[in-house]
């Protein structure tokens, strides 16, 4: 790996330059268990107290991991790569499964589950501290709904950017995932909401999908529904109706490039209406130039108009 080199232009309007060095990694053999956990962020926590306490670690990489839409074929090789070097491997216990077969027996394999996100990140910083070179993985990309934010947040606020080597390996969304098991659905302007309110108020997700309708987007939908949440995507509906025809084709794909991969292909009238629509559906609604075609959802481009097509 080679030196990485970044530049910026701070307020100021000074030019800075920030090296990230990579370092080796190291196999371990050390067995995995609860308090290991534990023990890993508690050490973390002390460590807080000082800034001094930090000048002499010498820090392991954590490297953000996009395991892509769930089919271990579409991890990209670089991420094989990054998953190979490291000797801890963190994250939501299915996606743990989902690569289980790249994974050595002499790694550290520590599973968390849904909603502990913080305490995933604060094994993998307190993992960094101890010298281990760690990949926390995470579901289509890491920067997308994933786990690079939240973690470039907690180490901001232990003043830990720019201490710790980070890397980011791109995966592929499972909105690329939908869109090719449909044809060409995204082919000019679109956007992405999220329709769980678990960390965004109700009425923002509101304001988004009424302003997205206004502008003739291609709207792609995530987290339509859950055991919990029932009503959000008809809510949502209704809004998108009021400046959307109700005929707007539109897709619904579950486990988008998975071996139990569903499809259908109905119109904006009627996206709230099928079974298999779960946290693991993406709904793709195309805009005012979108027609399907054999099962094929393709939105214009705009060469017909351009080139007499």
């Amino acid at each position: 790996m080679q030196e990485e080199k970044r530049k910026y232009y701070n307020s100021g309007g000074n030019i800075a330059a920030s090296v990230n060095n990579n370092s080796n990694c190291n196999n371990i053999n050390d067995s995995v268990n609860s308090n290991d956990i534990k023990n890993s962020c508690n050490n973390l926590n002390n460590n807080e107290s000082s800034d001094n306490s930090n000048l002499n670690i010498k820090y392991g990489k954590i490297t953000l991991i996009g395991t892509g839409p769930g089919d271990i074929k579409h991890l990209t090789r670089t991420a094989v790569e990054a998953i190979e070097e490291c000797s801890v491997i963190i994250g939501y216990s299915t996606y743990l499964k989902q690569i289980s077969n790249l994974l050595r027996e002499e790694q550290k394999k520590l599973h968390f589950n849904m909603k502990d996100e913080i305490t995933r990140c604060e094994a993998a910083i307190s993992k960094s501290m101890e010298g281990e070179n760690v990949a926390v993985v995470s579901g289509g990309d890491a920067g997308i709904y994933g786990m690079s934010g939240l973690l470039l947040e907690l180490l901001d606020k232990k003043s830990l950017i720019g201490k710790i080597p980070l890397d980011f390996i791109p995966g592929v969304p499972a909105f690329c995932a939908a869109a090719c098991s449909i044809g060409a659905p995204i082919m000019n302007d679109f956007c992405v909401i999220s329709l769980s309110n678990l960390l965004t108020p109700w009425e923002d997700i509101e304001k988004r999908l009424d302003f997205a309708s206004k502008g003739d987007f291609v709207i792609i939908i995530y987290n339509p529904k859950s055991a919990k949440r029932k009503d959000e995507l008809t809510n949502a509906k209704e809004i998108l109706l009021k400046n959307i025809d109700k005929n707007r084709p539109s897709a619904i794909v579950k486990a988008a490039s998975r071996p139990d991969e569903e499809i259908v292909i109905t119109t904006l009238e009627h996206i709230d209406e099928f079974d298999l629509i779960s946290m693991n559906t993406t709904i793709i609604i195309g805009n005012s130039t979108t027609f399907v075609k054999d099962f094929y959802m393709i939105t214009k481009r705009g060469y017909g108009n351009k080139y007499n097509l």
